[in-house]
């Protein structure tokens, strides 16, 4: 098997058809189809379920693309580390889907700046399901979130600093400020799905106080669920530097919350072999590490216009 057959059938995965794998490789699909085949015939395995329209990977064939991915990564290390100091060539960071909608535009434009010949491919996911990327080698670093008590002790990984969101109902919500948690239990909230860091410690919090966590609706991406917010679709967690940045902010009132502060620690976890890369992932460490400063709005505005100059 040779490593083109590889990168074809992950190409098919990733973009879900042969037709749109064959535009991504400027390739014939009988091409593409060639390629596929010649890989099954090497693993003894059927990858793709014809049957299915358009064609999705089998059970073997989920399992191949992951050791498919794994070869590649290794594959384009070793590329690097023969090469000259400048990174060139595709950086796959995968970001946590609750801190996507912030991290992403200022990271892209910080690595644009300072290694413009760099690909970023970013990505976004649960931080559980990050972390395990980038030990498969199916990306090159993560931005995960964590619990403050739930440090990440092994090579690689480093601390960023805290996100910390505040609680955020529309403009004429009926409640004082400050409050406590048990005066929030009555309404209904705007959130990130299960899985999400900041939802656990409010389900935890109401909890306590002998209620019950009441979903409104449920959506990662801070611009969709401020704007459900204003229109009082609930309460929402949100980091404060978000909510001045909203076009709804007129719309918006901060509550304090005086017995429930939720907060969670950002790491960066890189993979062993960057080479040239890792300055580039420096780079993005450096932007997060600005954005979650005191003034982290002002940084990432200071730093957008001088990518921009």
């Amino acid at each position: 098997m040779n490593t083109e057959d590889l990168r074809t059938f992950v190409t098919v995965v990733d973009s879900g058809s042969v037709g749109r794998a064959a535009l991504r490789l400027s390739l014939t699909q009988p091409a593409i189809s060639r390629r596929i085949q010649r890989l099954e015939e090497a693993l003894g395995v059927t990858l793709l379920d014809r049957d299915s329209k358009p064609a999705r990977p089998t059970r073997a064939g989920e399992a191949a693309y992951r050791r498919c991915m794994a070869v590649l990564r290794a594959t384009e290390a070793l590329a690097r580390e023969a090469q000259a100091d400048v990174p060139t060539g595709p950086l796959r960071i995968g970001v946590s889907a609750a801190m996507a909608e912030s991290i992403f535009v200022p990271a892209l434009d910080a690595v644009r700046t300072s290694f413009p010949h760099t690909m970023l491919h970013l990505s976004s996911t649960r931080s559980s399901e990050l972390h395990k990327e980038v030990a498969d080698g199916l990306i090159d670093a993560a931005i995960v979130m964590r619990l403050p008590d739930r440090p990440i002790e092994e090579p690689g990984a480093e601390a960023l600093g805290t996100e910390r969101v505040v609680v955020v109902g529309p403009a004429g919500v009926d409640t004082a400020s400050p409050c406590r948690i048990v005066d929030l239990a009555r309404f209904s909230w705007v959130i990130n799905p299960n899985g999400c860091g900041f939802r656990s410690q409010l389900d935890r919090a109401l909890s306590a106080s002998g209620h019950s966590l009441d979903v409104a609706a449920q959506s990662w991406g801070t611009g969709l669920q401020l704007a459900l917010i204003a229109r009082g679709g609930g309460l929402g967690l949100v980091p404060e530097r978000l909510i001045g940045e909203s076009p709804h902010a007129r719309a918006l009132r901060i509550l304090t919350v005086e017995d429930f502060r939720p907060a969670l620690s950002v790491w960066l976890v890189r993979a062993r072999h960057l080479g040239p890369f890792a300055a580039a992932v420096d780079v993005v460490a450096a932007t997060v590490r600005r954005l979650l400063a005191p003034d982290g709005a002002q940084s990432a505005d200071a730093a957008r216009m001088a990518a921009a100059s």
